[in-house]
Parts: C-alpha cells; structure tokens; sequence
C-alpha cells in the first residue's frame, strides 16, 4: 500500500514549506490580492526547482498531485507567469534568509553552503533566439 507520508516529494515540499514560512512574511504587500502566499510560490519554486522542471510542465504536473496541494494549502494552481513574476520580484535578502534558516533547522556548522543558479530562467525563451 502507498504511503504519502514515505514519499520524498511530500517531505521536500513540507521541509520547504517550514523553512519558507519562517523566512518570509505572508503576503508582499497589504494591497496584493491575497491569492497565493509568498509561502506557497517559494514552496512551488523550491519544488520545480527540485524537479528540474519548466514554469509551463511544472503547473501541469502539479495539478496531478493534490497531496501537495493540500499539503501547502492550495485551493487552485496558479498560471505558469503567476510564478515567474513571483521569482523576478523575490528579493536576494530573503533568499539570503532562507539559507539562514535552512542551516539552522539542519544543524549545519560547516557554513560550505552554495546556491547556484547559472541554470535557473525567469522567462520560457530559447538560449538559440537570445544569442547565446
């Protein structure tokens, strides 16, 4: 029998989800439309990221699996730009603070902690089309 809570996607998305929620505020603005949390974009980034997926493959997939809809609190999937634009305008020092946060909950005392990312895109185009 399957069980959810053995599967290693649900304990990324809930690791991802705990540190993210304690390295952003709710929403970005008191304004937004209070749609989807920052939590749940970060989580949704974190884990398309882990997926080495694309913006547009990742929304289909996610729709398929509604353990972690549930798990981070979503009543609908948002449109692939919805996460895009999300990524354009999160700010490095909250990335800075999710490490922060990621090495506390682990324990980590060798600080040898590197993000890289040469790989990641905010948009869909074509390395052949921009001329690299």
């Amino acid at each position: 029998m399957f069980n959810v809570c053995d599967n290693e996607l649900i304990k990324f998305t809930f690791a991802a989800f705990k540190i993210v929620k304690t390295s952003l505020p709710v929403y970005s603005c008191e304004k937004s439309k209070h749609e989807y949390t920052q939590h749940q974009l970060m989580t949704l980034l974190c884990l398309m990221k882990r997926l080495k997926l694309d913006y547009r493959l990742f929304t289909s997939i996610i729709q398929l699996i509604p353990e972690i809809q549930v798990l981070i609190g979503l009543k609908d999937i948002s449109h692939y730009t919805t996460l895009q634009k999300f990524f354009k305008r999160i700010g490095s020092n909250f990335i800075d603070k999710i490490m922060d946060n990621t090495i506390k909950l682990f324990n980590i005392e060798d600080l040898w902690v590197v993000l890289d990312g040469t790989g990641h895109s905010c948009d869909q185009a074509s390395l052949y089309y921009i001329g690299c």
